[in-house]
C-alpha cells in the first residue's frame, strides 16, 4: 500500500536520515523525504509536491531553520501545514519566538523516538481535521451550486408551463382542453416537486451547519430511537420492518443527533428500497475498524447496517453517495439523490467515513458500512 501522508525533514545531519525515516514509517504510514538546508528545502515544496508535515532544524548552513520558518509562513499555501522544531535549544524565549514565527510544535534533539513520534501524530491529526473540514466546505459549496442549478430548472419549466397554459386559455378550441388539463397537472406535480425539494436542502443546511459535539454515545439507545421511528410509519405487515441487533454493540466517539440523522436516514432507505412482496428486515452489527489512517487517528469501529431490499449494482457503490445521484435500482422512487450524500459529508466531520457494500453471502440487499473512532480509555464520556 502506497504511504498516504508525505513528510518533509530538514536537518544538515545526515548520518541520522535513516533512523528517523525509520521511527516515523515503523509509526506512521507516511513516506519521509529529506533536505539538508533552508534553500533545499524550499524547492522541494514548491507545488505540485505536498508534504503534510515539516520538521525543521534550527541550525542549518545556507539557510537556517528560523528564516525558513519565516518564509514558509509569508506564504498563504502552507497557512495548515504543521511545521515541527528540531533543536537542542531549550530557552523559552528562542520557543516563544519561533511560536510567533508560525511554529507548531518542538522535539528536542535525542529526545526518545516514542515522544518524537507522538508529537508528529498529534500535529498529523489536526491537520487532518483540517483538510477534511476544508474539503468539505468545498463538497458544500458545490452542493449549494448545484441546488441552485436544479431549482432554476424547476422554475424554468414551471415558467414555460404556465405561459404556454395561459396562451391556450386565452383561445382554446374545446379539443385543445385535455391537454391543458395535462399541462395544469405537470404544473402542480413540479411545484411539489420544488416545495419538497427546498425542504430536504432547508433541513440539510440547518443539520449540518450545527456545532459537533463529539462524545463517546452508546449506539443502541440511538438504533432503537431510529426503528421506532421507521417502524411506525407502516402499519401494513409485509411492509413493517424487523430489526435485529447481531452482538454487543461498542460505544464511538459521535454527535447523537448527527448520528441519529445518519441512523434513521440508513433505516429509512431500507424500506425505502424494499423488494416487492418482501418484508424489510434490517440487521446491525459491528466489526473492527480498518482505517488506513487508524496509526495517526486512534482505533476505530464499523458499524454495519444491512438490509434484504433490492441492493446496489457494484458500478454504483461509489457513486450513490454522490450529491443527486440515485442508484440504477432506486428507479420508480421518489427523492433527490441526496440521502447517502449528506451521510458522508456527516461522517466525514466526525472524523468518520461511510460507504457501501454488497452483502458477502451473496443474498439480496445492501450493506452501509460507518467507521468512526473508537473512545480511548473507560471514561463515560470522551469529547474531542
Amino acid at each position: 500500500m502506497e504511504p498516504l501522508l508525505r513528510i518533509l525533514m530538514v536537518d544538515d545531519v545526515t548520518r541520522y536520515q535513516s533512523l528517523y525515516e525509520q521511527a516515523i514509517t515503523d509509526a506512521i504510514p507516511a513516506s519521509v523525504c529529506f533536505a539538508t538546508n533552508g534553500e533545499e528545502a524550499l524547492t522541494r515544496l514548491v507545488p505540485p509536491l505536498a508534504f503534510d508535515l515539516v520538521i525543521l532544524d534550527l541550525n542549518m548552513p545556507r539557510l537556517n531553520g528560523e528564516e525558513t520558518l519565516k518564509r514558509l509562513r509569508l506564504d498563504p499555501a502552507f497557512d495548515h501545514v504543521p511545521i515541527v522544531i528540531l533543536t537542542g535549544d531549550t530557552s523559552a524565549e528562542v520557543h516563544r519566538r519561533l511560536l510567533d514565527l508560525g511554529a507548531d510544535d518542538f522535539v528536542e534533539k535525542g529526545a526518545p523516538p516514542e515522544i518524537f513520534v507522538a508529537r508528529l501524530k498529534s500535529q498529523l491529526r489536526h491537520k487532518l481535521t483540517i483538510d477534511r473540514l476544508a474539503r468539505v466546505a468545498v463538497d458544500m459549496d458545490l452542493f449549494a451550486a448545484g441546488v441552485l442549478h436544479d431549482i432554476r430548472n424547476l422554475e424554468t419549466t414551471i415558467k414555460l408551463v404556465t405561459d404556454v397554459t395561459s396562451d391556450s386559455l386565452a383561445n382554446a378550441a374545446e379539443i385543445k382542453k385535455p391537454q391543458i388539463l395535462e399541462d395544469l397537472t405537470i404544473l402542480e406535480d413540479k411545484s411539489e416537486q420544488l416545495g419538497r425539494y427546498a425542504t430536504e436542502i432547508i433541513a440539510m443546511v440547518r443539520d449540518t451547519h450545527r456545532p459537533l459535539h463529539l462524545q463517546r454515545k452508546a449506539l443502541p439507545p440511538l438504533i432503537h430511537w431510529a426503528m421506532r421511528m421507521v417502524g411506525s410509519g407502516y402499519s401494513e405487515e409485509n411492509a413493517k420492518p424487523s430489526f435485529e441487533i447481531q452482538g454487543e454493540l461498542s460505544p464511538v466517539v459521535a454527535d447523537e443527533h448527527f448520528l441519529q440523522l445518519i441512523l434513521l436516514n440508513l433505516l429509512q432507505n431500507s424500506v425505502k428500497y424494499r423488494r416487492e412482496g418482501v418484508r424489510p428486515h434490517i440487521i446491525v452489527s459491528q466489526r473492527a475498524g480498518r482505517s488506513e489512517y487508524r496509526q495517526v487517528l486512534g482505533p476505530s469501529i464499523i458499524t454495519c447496517v444491512r438490509d434484504n431490499g433490492r441492493g446496489i449494482k457494484a458500478y454504483d457503490l461509489r457513486k450513490v453517495f454522490e450529491p443527486f445521484v440515485r442508484g440504477s435500482n432506486a428507479s420508480g422512487h421518489e427523492g433527490f439523490g441526496l440521502g447517502l450524500s449528506l451521510v458522508a459529508k456527516v461522517m466525514a466531520t466526525m472524523s468518520g467515513r461511510a460507504w457501501a457494500e454488497i452483502p458477502a453471502d451473496g443474498l439480496p440487499g445492501t450493506v452501509i458500512c460507518l467507521e468512526l473512532p473508537a473512545p480511548i480509555g473507560r471514561s463515560p464520556e470522551y469529547i474531542i
